[in-house]
């Protein structure tokens, strides 16, 4: 008995690009978007393997990124949707979680801001008074030579 075994073609991020007409960056910058909101293409030897279907979703996005007033996110969110490959709210868009993480780090900022602050203040003021000291030697030294001078004057006459 003869079976026809039929493989589903696997075309590589460069037959991807050809087919497209678009640069490989471009391949690669839209499969990033992808993976952000949790998207994965198969991969085979370690390479991305695209199959007829993820040609069409790259066809559905080219085409709906090209509205002017579309980004490359929202695009490939409304893709993602068209096509069932995530939820209705993708994992890592959430604004509210963003939010959240910056304000610990915000907190952090803060405090490093006030602890250099800090320090520099007391920097300044011992710079100060090192300074202050130095001229108050130098004014010693000063005096001192005077008085030898005088001294010196007084002795010669």
């Amino acid at each position: 008995m003869l079976r026809v075994i039929t493989a589903e073609a696997a075309y590589t991020t460069e037959e991807l690009a050809d087919i497209l007409g678009l640069p490989i960056a471009t391949i690669r910058k839209y499969n990033f978007h992808f993976a952000k909101i949790g998207v994965q293409f198969t991969k085979k030897h370690g390479r991305l393997a695209y199959t007829n279907d993820d040609v069409t979703i790259f066809h559905e996005l080219k085409r709906i990124y090209a509205h002017p007033e579309m980004t490359l996110e929202k695009a490939v969110i409304t893709v993602a949707r068209k096509f069932n490959l995530v939820s209705e709210t993708p994992p890592n868009i959430s604004t509210e979680k963003q939010t959240l993480s910056l304000e610990p780090r915000e907190m952090q900022m803060k405090e490093i801001q006030s602890y250099i602050n800090a320090k520099f203040e007391e920097r300044e003021r011992q710079l100060i008074s090192m300074a202050r000291e130095i001229r108050a030697l130098k004014k010693a030294q000063q005096q001192k030579k005077s008085f030898y001078k005088w001294l010196k004057t007084f002795l010669k006459k």
